[in-house]
């Protein structure tokens, strides 16, 4: 009896040890930076009337778990520095410092990471000399919700800078927090909340979407717990019955089209390069496709381990050597390089093939591959025509869960409100893209993004650093009616809200590529902008920014803000202004600089109304700086 009782007490105490567990948020672990000179907070869950002791610095703080089982304590400012530990009853934090948190948030480009094939590739040293134990990332996890969330999901946590994790690090991100340290010499944190692909209209709350009843109604339907659920069960069904069907009714699979003995037959298609394949007339650009080739390898390189290069995939492929699975990857942004093992390879003929799985984005291969079999000293190029052939076609499977990137408020909410427990220093945002169908709501959509979230901060002068988009796509010879152009001019117009500041970098993108490598300047930019708004040093933090014109005569004189210390171009001559005599007909424009003004004129127009500068998807040739080197924002003067 006594071994029964004796049983049972154990068994209650190991009850009550699990109801009195403390959680706290994900943010609030090893190796976290907080907020210096500021209040902060730390806070959590736990039963209802559990005491919470938190020990820090050689203080004690006290509370108890409140009605809806939450508690909160705060500490009093701290100066920059650690590293500290810190004890939430039996909960120990270990290596907290004190430093700047920034809040980096927005779409691809900000969540491009420095190990994406083009960034890596283009800062290869310094991601071998990074190590700056005081610079962290938080990195949240992709992650939807209609409703406030209490968390968020983070895989790794708090992590420093090296040169292995800094791949994972948004490339924008540590740019700008390298040039704050490296300034100030405090810690600087990042939490990295960003999803490519996403409008901005995603990171707003329900309310922000009064002005905007078509978003409004999709927010307000997926509010609903069982609409939600039944969306998501839905998209589940339909995801298992693609895959099943791809793995199971694939011509290629069932006829193995990927053994060496396997040789295409006259129906299968052929091309120069894989390239030509994202120009061939298709019938389907969803499903499975196999590509077939063959390489000639002299005798010298038997026995010798080799990388096969085959660059990015828009899609996930599976690739094999003379028949045997060398490699697999799911995404479009990462490079494909695999290792293949001495003995795969025969001398003379040798066949390579692909199978490209795409239920989303397309079958497609980056315009810029190469593909190269390396060896230790020598390098053969794929130089022979490859034959293709569709396995399976299918029709396109929905992005994600079922709910689409572009669904109002879906990150906002599970992303966002989260965190702002969490005391920052201000914001990044680099984001618009994705709004480029609808330039004319952006605007008020930034706006509104802007006042919610300093509200949800509690601070109304909270520090907004944003970046205006970059050059894209081609260049017309003539100015044009450009999306891009008119998205950028809504940026340019919300520095109208106060302490915000907008990196310009329609000088520094590539047109041809949505992700240019250039990370560093446009980090570098942000970090002049933040330089001024949220650590308020007297500099010049901006490029020329459109202020007024007057009429003089046949001419046009532009007044500007942010001219520095004087306004320049870089080049021969003047580029990219043009002007109209009726405010929608403009014609290029001569252009020269005049007492840190610029006068534009055309001699076939002698009443204008209206200028414009860097117009276009890509304003190549834009060439207006001030002598500090910041490029000019694109503008339309009416």
């Amino acid at each position: 009896m006594k071994k029964l009782a004796c049983c049972a007490a154990i068994l209650l105490l190991s009850f009550i040890n699990v109801k009195a567990e403390v959680r706290l948020p994900r943010l609030v672990s090893n190796g976290m930076i907080l907020q210096r000179d500021q209040t902060i907070k730390i806070w959590g869950w736990a039963d209802i009337g559990e005491k919470i002791t938190l020990t820090f610095n050689n203080k004690i703080y006290k509370t108890k778990a409140n009605a809806d089982q939450k508690w909160a304590i705060d500490i009093k400012a701290q100066k920059a520095g650690g590293p500290y530990n810190m004890r939430i009853n039996n909960i120990e934090i270990k290596n907290l410092l004190f430093g700047d948190v920034w809040l980096c948030t927005g779409q691809s480009n900000m969540e491009a990471a420095m190990g994406r094939a083009n960034i890596k590739a283009n800062y290869s040293q310094i991601i071998q000399n990074s190590n700056y134990p005081e610079i962290r990332q938080f990195t949240v996890k992709r992650d939807m919700a209609f409703t406030p969330m209490e968390n968020v999901i983070s895989d790794s946590g708090w992590v420093s800078v090296n040169p292995e994790t800094i791949l994972s690090f948004s490339a924008v991100a540590f740019f700008f927090a390298k040039d704050l340290y490296e300034k100030y010499q405090i810690p600087i944190g990042i939490i990295n909340s960003s999803v490519g692909g996403t409008p901005i209209q995603s990171w707003v709350d329900y309310k922000s979407l009064k002005s905007f009843p078509g978003y409004e109604k999709i927010a307000k339907r997926f509010q609903d717990p069982n609409e939600l659920a039944q969306t998501l069960n839905a998209h589940q069904l339909k995801s298992e019955s693609w895959y099943k069907s791809v793995k199971e009714d694939d011509l290629g699979l069932k006829e193995k089209w990927f053994e060496e003995s396997y040789h295409p037959q006259t129906d299968w298609k052929e091309i120069t390069n894989l390239k030509q394949f994202n120009t061939e007339s298709v019938v389907s650009k969803y499903g499975v496709v196999w590509f077939k080739t063959e390489m000639d390898i002299p005798a010298s390189m038997m026995g010798k381990t080799a990388i096969l290069s085959l660059g990015m995939m828009h899609t996930e492929d599976e690739t094999f050597v003379n028949g045997h699975k060398i490699g697999s990857i799911n995404s479009g942004y990462t490079a494909r390089d695999y290792k293949v093992n001495p003995g795969l390879f025969k001398a003379g003929k040798n066949s390579i093939t692909i199978r490209l799985t795409s239920p989303t984005n397309g079958l497609s291969f980056d315009s810029k591959n190469n593909y190269l079999l390396h060896f230790e000293k020598d390098t053969i190029t794929l130089n022979e025509p490859w034959k293709y052939k569709f396995g399976i076609e299918k029709e396109l499977l929905p992005k994600g869960n079922g709910l689409s990137l572009h669904t109002p408020t879906a990150y906002y909410y599970a992303m966002v409100k989260p965190l702002s427990n969490y005391k920052i220093k201000g914001i990044l945002w680099y984001q618009g893209e994705s709004n480029i169908p609808k330039p004319e709501e952006y605007q008020s959509l930034l706006g509104s993004l802007i006042n919610q979230w300093r509200k949800d901060w509690q601070d109304p002068m909270l520090p907004f650093i944003y970046v205006q988009l970059a050059n894209y796509l081609a260049t017309d010879k003539e100015p044009e009616n450009s999306n891009w152009a008119l998205l950028r001019e809504a940026q340019m117009r919300s520095l109208e809200i106060p302490y915000t500041a907008m990196a310009v970098i329609h000088d520094i993108g590539e047109k041809d590529d949505l992700h240019p490598r250039n990370k560093s300047d446009v980090g570098k930019r942000l970090a002049l902008g933040a330089r001024k708004i949220a650590y308020h040093e007297n500099i010049v933090f901006s490029g020329p920014i459109y202020k007024s014109i007057t009429i003089d005569g046949e001419n046009v004189v532009i007044s500007f803000d942010h001219v520095g210390s004087g306004l320049k171009f870089i080049g021969e001559k003047l580029n990219y202004f043009s002007i109209s005599d009726d405010g929608k007909n403009f014609i290029p424009a001569k252009a020269k600089i005049v007492n840190n003004q610029v006068v534009v004129w055309n001699e076939l127009i002698s009443k204008p109304i209206a200028v414009r500068y860097a117009w276009a998807d890509s304003p190549d040739g834009a060439n207006l700086y001030n002598q500090e080197g910041l490029p000019a924002s694109s503008f339309k003067s009416n």
